[in-house]
C-alpha cells in the first residue's frame, strides 16, 4: 500500500473520533483528532528488545469538552485546553516524562497557538483501584469522560468503541 492509500485508510479508520466529538465545533474536533493520532504514533513500540514500552489500551478526553450536555459549542477565539487520559498496561510506563516527553513535545509543537493538551497516563487497572479506594473525584471524572480510541481486546488492530 503506497503512502496516499495508507493515509486515506488511516483517515477512514479514525473518522469515528470526530463522530464522537460531534457536540464540538469542527476546529476543536480537528485539534482533538490530531492529538489522538499523534499520541498513537508516539506510543508505537518499535523496539525488538527490552525495555518494551507496553501497550496503549485507551485514549479518552475528560473535563468540559467531554460533556455533550454542556450546550451548543461556539467559537471563542481562545486557546483551548484539552485534558486527555491514556491507559497503558505497563505500570512503569505511566506518568513518566522520559517516556511521554516525546509525545508531549509533539503535541505542543503541532498544536502551538491553537490548543494545549494536558496528558495524564494511567494503567488500565487504576480505575478499579480508584473505585475500591474511594477516590470519587477521579472515578467520576473517568465515568464522565469520552473514549476517543480503544484497542480491541481480541486482536492487535485498533477499533473504536462506544
Amino acid at each position: 500500500m503506497n503512502r496516499p492509500e495508507r493515509l486515506a485508510c488511516d483517515l477512514r479508520r479514525d473518522l469515528p473520533v470526530r463522530e464522537r466529538l460531534a457536540h464540538l465545533i469542527p476546529r476543536k474536533q480537528q485539534e482533538i483528532e490530531r492529538a489522538v493520532r499523534l499520541l498513537r504514533c508516539c506510543f508505537e513500540d518499535r523496539r525488538k528488545r527490552s525495555p518494551k514500552k507496553g501497550v496503549l489500551h485507551r485514549l479518552m478526553i475528560v473535563g468540559e469538552f467531554a460533556r455533550r450536555s454542556r450546550g451548543p459549542d461556539r467559537e471563542t477565539g481562545q486557546i483551548n485546553e484539552y485534558e486527555l487520559w491514556a491507559f497503558v498496561d505497563f505500570p512503569q510506563y505511566r506518568g513518566r516524562n522520559r517516556h511521554w516527553g516525546k509525545a508531549r513535545h509533539a503535541l505542543a509543537t503541532e498544536l502551538a497557538g491553537r490548543a494545549t493538551v494536558d496528558l495524564s497516563v494511567f494503567t488500565s487497572d487504576e480505575v478499579e483501584r480508584w473505585r475500591d479506594g474511594g477516590n470519587r473525584f477521579l472515578a467520576e471524572k473517568f465515568d464522565r469522560g469520552l473514549v476517543l480510541w480503544e484497542r480491541s481486546s481480541n486482536r492487535q488492530e485498533a477499533v473504536d468503541h462506544d
